[in-house]
């Protein structure tokens, strides 16, 4: 009992003085996130926007992170030992796994490494999620961890990350990588810097190394992580770390190809201040569903927490699109849920079939105890998906959509009194000195009407360099835009790994939009392979 109560007098203590020593890294290492977050108010002020542009073209132009990872391992890896030999051929047998894993982690590698990097952990830790889940947000285990750190509850709960009805922290990628990093840290302050024994905890839990160890002691053998009497599925766990980080410390030994992965912040986090439908969330940023949920595993369905956390996680590139489409939507500020008042004779049956639920779910959605209903309390009830459906469609309605030919969405937008959206596709120009409407509107191949009305002008006028203009560039496919011809001087470009439109255009001193007007493109998704035409004759 007296020893139980010591390790834990022990645990809080560690627990106390890594908790101080994170905070002070913070302090000292303010910008060091690996995740943006310089949405503080809307819209973008012209300095938030420049911001903005300056991030993505360091994106844009950021080497590969595998290849600062690799100079930056620091455990000794014991590629010689019987155990890492093992777990370096599973790897070998099986290459399809590690490249899904690293397809998978590569939006969030860069914020994982700068969260490793923050606390002084060693580097391989980047490489744990590949170990517990192949990096996949949704995974859960039969013991019910979850997440890519595959945290059980009670250990998530401890570490401050929130768990409900709406939400799940542990899937949320930020949330639950800086709870898993916490006990990481905890861990190596626990084992006195041995990090086979902190990652060995990490897997069973300390109590179960620190009893292993006792073991030893008392039976006279060594207390080093090979020689400790573990189970199995640890004793596979932490070579396999090791072989990992072997396997992508020497490429030359070991030729399996990564994908090329930007050392720059991907993501950025967006406060919309208060509860949000996801699927009007990716409509307004130009993602799928499917992409922002990706993004944003943490929500259990298709509305955030109405009780926070507010933060959108989106791709850097779309932050400007949703941001300026935010601010126009009619939809700001739609809840989601009912509040509904218990009336005298409510029954939790009657009213989950009067708004199309179940009892269970109204009962975890207000953790309720119990079915018995108190008059005169307040129910959360979430709105079926047929209203949320509903909602979506509405608000497609009272903007241009341009499904059609370019006279007809002229002539709707002409008629709509309400704010123009952009569109997956369409451009933000910055007015330089010298432009004029006529001259932007040929530039991209619209009439001026497309681009006053876009922009809510009433009158073809001066425009102030610097300012910015939504250009509905999206419109090429429905303008009746021949396929462009090539001619000479011009360049057939092949597209190769890690290239990206605006690369290319950059590349022949063009903008993104010329070489998506050029080619058709209805976005900037290109793979390898393709064949674009530059257009460079003049």
């Amino acid at each position: 009992m007296i020893q139980a109560w010591c390790r834990l007098l022990k645990r809080k203590i560690v627990l106390g003085i890594c908790c101080s020593l994170i905070s002070s890294i913070a302090i000292a290492y303010p910008n060091i996130e690996g995740i943006q977050d310089y949405q503080k108010t809307l819209p973008y002020s012209k300095e938030h926007k420049q911001n903005l542009a300056d991030d993505i073209y360091r994106f844009h132009n950021a080497n590969n992170i595998w290849d600062l990872l690799r100079s930056e391992f620091t455990l000794h890896h014991y590629e010689d030992s019987p155990e890492v030999q093992a777990q370096l051929n599973f790897f070998m047998n099986n290459p399809n796994f590690l490249l899904h894993s690293a397809q998978r982690a590569a939006p969030y590698l860069y914020y994982i490494s700068q969260q490793v990097k923050k606390r002084h952990l060693p580097v391989e830790m980047v490489l744990l999620p590949m170990i517990e889940s192949a990096y996949n947000p949704f995974a859960y285990s039969t013991a019910g961890a979850g997440g890519i750190w595959q945290m059980m509850p009670d250990t998530a709960t401890g570490f401050g990350v929130k768990q409900n009805w709406w939400y799940d922290g542990r899937r949320d990628v930020i949330a639950s990588t800086k709870a898993a990093l916490d006990y990481l840290v905890y861990l190596g302050g626990f084992f006195d810097g041995n990090w086979l024994l902190a990652i060995a905890a990490y897997n069973t839990g300390e109590g179960n190394v620190l009893a292993a160890i006792h073991r030893n002691i008392r039976d006279g053998r060594n207390t080093d992580f090979w020689s400790l009497p573990l189970s199995q599925q640890t004793r596979d766990y932490v070579p396999r770390l090791l072989a990992l980080a072997i396997i992508i410390a020497n490429p030359e030994r070991y030729p399996i190809n990564f994908p090329s992965v930007h050392n720059a912040p991907y993501l950025a986090q967006v406060d919309v201040g208060g509860q949000i439908d996801l699927p009007h969330a990716a409509y307004l940023a130009g993602l799928s569903v499917q992409d922002l949920k990706q993004l944003n595993p943490g929500y259990n369905h298709t509305a955030t927490d109405p009780n926070g956390p507010f933060k959108l996680v989106l791709p850097i590139q779309n932050v400007e699109q949703f941001t300026e489409n935010f601010t126009r939507s009619p939809l700001y500020g739609r809840s989601t849920t009912n509040q509904y008042t218990v009336r005298r004779g409510d029954t939790l049956l009657a009213l989950a079939n009067k708004y199309k639920t179940t009892a269970p779910s109204l009962r975890k959605m207000n953790s309720l105890s119990s079915n018995t209903l108190k008059p005169g309390s307040h129910l959360r009830i979430q709105k079926s998906n047929t209203n949320l459906a509903q909602a979506i469609l509405d608000a497609e309605k009272t903007h241009p959509t341009f499904s059609s030919n370019n006279n007809a969405a002229l002539a709707r937008l002409e008629n709509t009194h309400e704010p123009y959206y952009m569109q997956p596709g369409d451009t933000l120009y910055m007015v330089r000195e010298g432009d004029n409407l006529k001259k932007i509107s040929d530039k991209f191949h619209l009439p001026i009407k497309a681009v006053l009305i876009a922009n809510q002008l009433r009158r073809i006028g001066p425009v102030p360099a610097g300012s910015k203009l939504i250009v509905p560039t999206h419109l090429a496919k429905m303008n009746n835009v021949q396929k462009y011809q090539l001619v000479s001087g011009d360049t057939v470009y092949v597209v190769r790994e890690g290239d990206t439109v605006e690369k290319i255009a950059r590349k022949y001193h063009l903008t993104a939009p010329e070489v998506r007007l050029a080619n058709l493109l209805p976005n900037n998704a290109i793979q390898e392979g393709d064949r674009l035409v530059i257009p460079t004759h003049g």
